[in-house]
């Protein structure tokens, strides 16, 4: 991506492109109190307090005609602004979490009020692609190619500088190779061992010497993980709420439209409504199982709301996420996590009879603990990773077993996965 600029300045077309961001479009209207860029920019501010801003990967391609928006997977274009209907281009920046915002204000002959297009523009400054545009309109006004040649060779230039050293001081080099890698391997032991019920022989030892400061410990740190859990949840359904309005708005345009012409808008539009891949969906659905049990181990410590009113709560976005998927059959095949044994009698005291309904139709991996599945049956290890790169606290009291005992472990876990890997291999290419 960062060669996009470098490699199409030098390029005899001077068909320039950038890696961009789009934030949003505004339409420019004195009813809503949306006139110029500034008030674009202070809209963006307020949906971005409410986590509203819903970015999309995209190239932004300008030549001596037009400004068009192409899909960075397909290629395909999915917005043209020929440069007579830019009416504005402007940079804005450090103006708020986005610091280097592109404006665009656009209107096509067809339209009655302008659209404002905001962009976050990283691997390339907005000011770079805002000069680029302006003497690409400065040249087509003047019938003479002479002001933006001298642009992109000033982008080009700038694009190659050498950054100036950074401020701040080095940051702390990571452990070792082994380090780093038990510790992840651990994490992953640790998470599969505890869906096998071995977790609490494991520290039976240190169970004894607990504090009620441990305990709490305990206890903040698998809030802080449920907290992280529902913010990823909401993020994942706001996300397809997001691309199911897209879809409305465009199946909207469509009826209402004469032509079979792309109106503007349209192209980034149906970029929006196309839904998220199918891993992001199966990894909304391992936070559910994880989120459902730790509500399990929280039943007694938490309050306002209550382990029960928040299973009540991830009740409703499961809904509407497996009936995204259309029907159970996705979220059935996500085994790992298991729900423990202690959560599954939570939930049957717990959740309404519409509730268990959906809870029952997921299957076997959503309603069976680990003692009921075949011994020999592989759960894979689940370690949650979340959207924000947040990593739960480390708990320092659980003792600390020599390197080469933490190996061993994490190599007899990878053994047994590397078993199940290759009978499944023998069993497909039987198949």
């Amino acid at each position: 991506r960062k060669n996009y600029a470098r490699d199409s300045i030098s390029s005899i077309s001077e068909t320039s492109q950038y890696h961009v961001e789009h934030l949003t479009t505004f339409v420019l209207d004195r009813k809503e109190a949306m006139i110029t860029v500034d008030d674009g920019i202070r809209k963006l501010k307020l949906l971005d307090a409410k986590g509203k801003v819903w970015t999309q990967d995209m190239i932004l391609q300008v030549d001596d005609k037009a400004v068009c928006l192409v899909d960075l997977e397909s290629k395909n274009e999915l917005e043209n602004f020929p440069l007579s209907t830019i009416q504005h281009c402007q940079a804005v920046m450090n103006a708020c979490n986005y610091n280097s915002i592109l404006a665009l204000i656009c209107k096509e002959p067809t339209q009655n009020k302008p659209d404002l297009h905001l962009f976050q523009c990283d691997e390339v400054k907005a000011t770079l692609i805002h000069e680029d545009i302006e003497s690409a309109i400065s040249d087509s006004k003047s019938g003479k190619q002479k002001k933006r040649l001298e642009t992109l060779r000033m982008i080009s230039k700038a694009d190659s500088a050498i950054p100036p050293p950074p401020r701040a001081p080095a940051p702390v080099p990571p452990g070792t190779i082994t380090q780093v890698d038990v510790r992840s391997r651990v994490a992953a032991w640790s998470a599969w061992a505890s869906e096998q019920g071995d977790y609490e022989k494991h520290r039976q030892y240190h169970e004894q010497e607990e504090t009620a400061e441990m305990i709490a410990a305990r206890i903040d740190r698998d809030v802080q993980i449920l907290n992280h859990i529902l913010d990823d949840i909401e993020y994942f359904v706001t996300k397809l709420q997001k691309a199911a309005e897209a879809f409305a708005e465009l199946s909207k345009r469509k009826k209402t439209k004469k032509s079979k012409k792309k109106g503007p808008g349209e192209g980034v539009l149906t970029l929006r409504a196309k839904p998220p891949p199918p891993d992001e969906f199966v990894d909304c659905f391992q936070k559910f199982k994880h989120g459902f049990n730790l509500l399990a181990k929280l039943k007694f410590h938490i309050q306002n709301p209550s382990a029960a009113d928040l299973v009540h709560f991830l009740f409703t976005p499961l809904h509407m996420v497996v009936q995204t998927t259309g029907g159970p059959e996705l979220a059935s095949t996500v085994l790992s996590p298991l729900l423990t044994k202690d959560t599954i009698d939570f939930l049957r005291y717990t959740v309404t009879s519409e509730e268990g309904q959906l809870w029952m139709s997921l299957g076997d991996s959503w309603t069976k603990a680990r003692a009921e599945w075949p011994k020999d049956h592989f759960i894979p290890p689940y370690v949650p990773r979340f959207r924000n790169g947040w990593e739960p606290p480390l708990l320092n009291f659980m003792g600390a077993p020599k390197e080469q005992e933490l190996n061993h472990l994490a190599e007899s876990v990878a053994n047994v996965a590397e078993q199940q890997r290759k009978q499944e291999m023998k069993r497909l290419s039987s198949e």
